[in-house]
């Protein structure tokens, strides 16, 4: 039906009919996750229903990386910490931040931060804290400015998609490494692209902690659980 319509409508009636049948398909997947028993992890059908009416294809995240967010978010006890948002975040609201389980997001991107903030507005995702927050130079390497506002002593779910600069992920441990405890985890999404193999090797340099390596098509996310202790010898500068 929508090809048909697709064909016959003028090419300048098109986008904003496009527009609203994404808008349409993104409001009942959100409603549908509404709808589930809260701390019940969605099923991969709907995870992937809600990131095709989400679009934003080639830089949101894919369905394994997805399926796993969305299942730490549903056990989540203790506040969570996001590293760039997008379509996680709304994952992370519904899931954790509707369960009373507050959520720090990052985003360096005006125009970006604008649009999430809407669609958390629009569609009443709760517990989200959105932080809009420049990359700057810590000496060695590049990272967001952390909010100059009063956040959790600590975190246990940490959720690394960004920044989205070269070798720019590695600023988390150096930076927020004191509010990670033992046991806390990192989500890492494409972490068998180059530059995040550096930056994994960085950080087992300078903190213990169990990686797993999850391969997907054409993407592959870590799992990466810390150890309370640094490697000795090493700083995090």
């Amino acid at each position: 039906m929508l090809r048909r319509l697709s064909r016959v409508l003028p090419r300048w009636i098109k986008s904003p009919v496009r527009d609203a049948v994404q808008r349409y398909r993104l409001r009942v997947a959100i409603a549908r996750l509404v709808e589930l028993p809260r701390g019940e992890v969605p099923g991969a059908a709907l995870l992937e229903a809600l990131s095709r009416a989400w679009g934003n294809d080639g830089f949101s995240a894919n369905l394994p990386f997805l399926v796993e967010v969305a299942t730490q978010a549903a056990r989540a006890e203790a506040p969570i910490l996001e590293c760039g948002s997008g379509l996680t975040t709304i994952v992370l609201g519904l899931l954790a931040g509707r369960r009373g389980i507050p959520v720090h997001t990052l985003e360096q991107m005006p125009d970006w931060f604008a649009r999430i903030s809407t669609v958390l507005q629009r569609y009443c995702i709760p517990g989200v804290h959105l932080h809009l927050t420049p990359l700057i130079e810590y000496g060695s390497f590049e990272w967001y400015e952390l909010p100059k506002v009063e956040w959790p002593s600590e975190f246990r779910l940490v959720i690394c998609d960004g920044p989205p600069n070269l070798g720019g992920r590695y600023g988390l441990l150096p930076l927020v490494g004191t509010q990670l405890p033992a046991g806390a985890m990192i989500l890492l999404d494409d972490a068998t692209d180059p530059a995040e193999i550096l930056v994994r090797q960085r950080w087992q340099a300078e903190r213990r902690l169990r990686e797993e390596i999850h391969e997907g098509r054409g993407r592959a996310y870590a799992v990466l659980t810390l150890d309370g202790q640094r490697c000795a010898g090493n700083s995090a500068t």
